[in-house]
């Protein structure tokens, strides 16, 4: 037998950004431009997209393209870098609350822009390949299809609208940004309002206490993430061996493989419905997501790969991959389908493009808005804190 001997302590985790979250965030993406593309032609991969489900969205091999599980990675890893982007700006609420609704609301806004155009252009594609599938997918109604709203209305729906509702029909995958910004806001008060370690600990307790009996459970990653912060933070992630974290590994691709009613389709114990392996928005989706987020920050093969150049590079197009990819799925793609394009040359065609266009819409509007924002966010924080922490 191979004894494992205890790895050598270290010095306590250095700020600064975390190479290996950008790479995880990146592959997430990735994952999620691939679900939302199987969403569209082959909705029997996707549960909860069509009557029929197949098996393989009950293996852990279905989280190559679990979108669902990927948002929930998302989740968490917002969790951990609004607890660490609050730790260090302590007293600057308002501040803060306003560059984060904007960091969001700006590419939100445009994102709407562009996908007006594309609705605009092809304005019936997707019921017409809706109509034409012997198993059509119920992803095809999010969306407008006919009678476009007029384009100040696309901006206004990014800018705002979608963060009210928690929808947009220009671009469906916006739900996320009232979670993200609902979530970030919430990390920001108790780390405004509590700023020793303990009085944090238990606010975060009580926030987790908050969601479990009256908040949507999807609100779960925040706190999961910020906890994982705050351990990483005191040095309590480096692992006696590499055994935790590699058993955490394995458990969140078995959890995060399952799709949504594998619970009951797999004939597990009766528990709530928040608690069943698969449910999207449930509490263990959040925990699976938050194991992946401990593998990779403490399990060392691991990190390397998410932090190699190609997922870094990912990450950093990520935000903007993830706003623009939809569009043109239900509009250019549907219609090429429709008209005989085969999937062998449609799907690369439409993945190098929607690459391309993520790049280029993080050069020109993502990492603009992010410096902006952070000048901005230096001459509110310049002043007088808009609330002192307790």
């Amino acid at each position: 037998m191979t004894n494992h001997s205890p790895l050598p302590k270290a010095a306590p985790p250095p700020a600064g950004r975390i190479a290996c979250f950008d790479g995880l965030r990146g592959v997430a993406a990735v994952i999620v431009v691939v679900f939302h593309y199987i969403c569209l032609l082959h909705p029997t991969l996707t549960p909860d997209l069509s009557a029929q489900v197949h098996w393989l969205a009950d293996t852990p091999v279905h989280i190559l393209w679990n979108g669902l599980f990927s948002v929930s990675v998302f989740f968490v890893l917002s969790g951990f870098v609004m607890a660490a982007a609050a730790d260090r700006r302590r007293g600057v609420l308002i501040a803060s609350s306003l560059t984060r609704y904007l960091r969001l609301a700006l590419p939100a806004a445009a994102s709407c822009l562009l996908a007006w155009g594309w609705l605009s252009a092809f304005p019936d594609s997707a019921q017409a390949l809706e109509d034409s599938l012997a198993t059509p997918s119920r992803w095809l109604d999010y969306t407008y299809q006919h009678s476009i709203r007029p384009i100040w209305y696309a901006g206004a729906d990014g800018l705002l609208g979608n963060f009210v509702r928690g929808y947009s029909d220009f671009n469906n995958v916006l739900w996320t940004m009232q979670v993200e910004l609902l979530g970030s806001l919430g990390i920001f008060l108790v780390y405004a309002l509590c700023r020793r370690g303990w009085a944090r600990l238990l606010a975060l307790l009580a926030a987790g206490a908050a969601v479990l009996l009256w908040l949507p459970d999807t609100y779960t990653g925040f706190l999961l993430g910020a906890a994982l912060f705050e351990a990483h933070r005191r040095g309590l992630l480096r692992p006696a061996s590499m055994l935790p974290p590699a058993l955490a590994l394995v458990a969140a691709l078995a959890m995060g493989g399952m799709g949504n009613g594998a619970h009951l389709r797999l004939g597990l114990p009766d528990v709530p419905q928040a608690w069943e392996l698969g449910e999207p928005r449930g509490i263990m989706s959040a925990v699976a997501a938050a194991l992946l987020v401990y593998a990779t920050l403490t399990l060392p093969p691991l990190g390397r790969v998410f932090a190699r150049p190609l997922p870094v590079f990912l990450g950093r197009i990520s935000f903007g991959l993830y706003l623009v990819h939809v569009p043109p799925l239900y509009t250019i793609v549907a219609w090429s389908y429709l008209r005989g394009v085969p999937e062998a040359v449609l799907f690369p065609a439409y993945a190098a493009s929607v690459l391309l266009l993520a790049w280029l819409f993080t050069l020109a509007v993502d990492e603009p808005s992010l410096k902006g924002l952070s000048a901005l966010r230096a001459r509110l924080g310049a002043g007088r804190p808009l609330l002192q922490p307790r």
